[in-house]
């Protein structure tokens, strides 16, 4: 499915407010990502954590429920999500990934999505792979999605005396970003933790409505990989 036939599908199935149109523009081209690996690969037992557009693209892409992991309902409404839908035509699991602990009786998938989730968390993020860990089946599946923050767009807004990250706001249930990762750094958190690398993708594909975001993306080629803003890592329990 192609970014212009992501948004097409939620701007005719819903009536979006002015926040969830741009949140979609934005992120049409990440959902892209993940359905394109996914295309000709068939899972069983799937856990999307936190709620978005992209939870509804892959219930239609498998043909079949799947479990969700998030904030409460009230909570999870906002620019990411177009409706509470989805929570209802699938399992929901309401859990605040800070406080996740697993054990051996907690479920077990053949693929996890964790899309744009470990940027806001305030606990170590070994925590929260040693959990993604457990909770896959052996030969399963981890897809991680998260901004790169080493790139090119960021360094630009140091260079010049701007601060490229953002204030933490006073909802404390979604407070921002507490802390962005590099490439290396995920590679490093997915062997200390036992997974494989089976994929790392390295793209501009956050598609902000700036004229610079428009021109990091008509010239990423130029842009060394390491330098892209979006960081997509696919790891395998072995």
């Amino acid at each position: 499915m192609e970014k212009k036939q992501i948004i097409s599908y939620f701007t005719n199935r819903y009536t979006l407010n002015k926040e969830q149109q741009l949140y979609l523009a934005i992120h049409a081209k990440r959902y892209q990502t993940v359905l394109s690996w996914l295309a000709d690969k068939h899972f069983n037992r799937v856990l999307d954590i936190g709620p978005s557009y992209l939870s509804e693209l892959l219930q239609n892409h498998l043909q079949k429920p799947i479990t969700l992991m998030g904030f409460d309902a009230e909570e999870s409404v906002g620019g990411h999500l177009p409706s509470l839908e989805i929570l209802s035509n699938n399992h929901f699991i309401q859990q605040n990934l800070n406080d996740w602990a697993t054990d051996a009786q907690s479920p077990k998938y053949d693929l996890i999505i964790c899309g744009e989730i470990l940027e806001h968390l305030y606990s170590a993020p070994q925590k929260l792979f040693q959990n993604l860990y457990k909770s896959l089946n052996t030969g399963g599946f981890l897809i991680l999605q998260t901004p790169n923050a080493v790139a090119l767009r960021k360094r630009i807004s140091l260079l010049i005396g701007i601060n490229p990250f953002e204030m933490p706001r006073e909802n404390q249930k979604n407070p921002g970003h507490y802390r962005e990762y590099t490439p290396n750094e995920l590679r490093k958190l997915a062997r200390a933790n036992g997974f494989c690398i089976q994929k790392l993708i390295l793209d501009e594909y956050f598609e902000y409505p700036s004229w610079q975001s428009k021109v990091y993306r008509n010239v990423k080629s130029l842009i060394p990989a390491n330098l892209r803003s979006g960081i997509t890592i696919i790891l395998q329990k072995k």
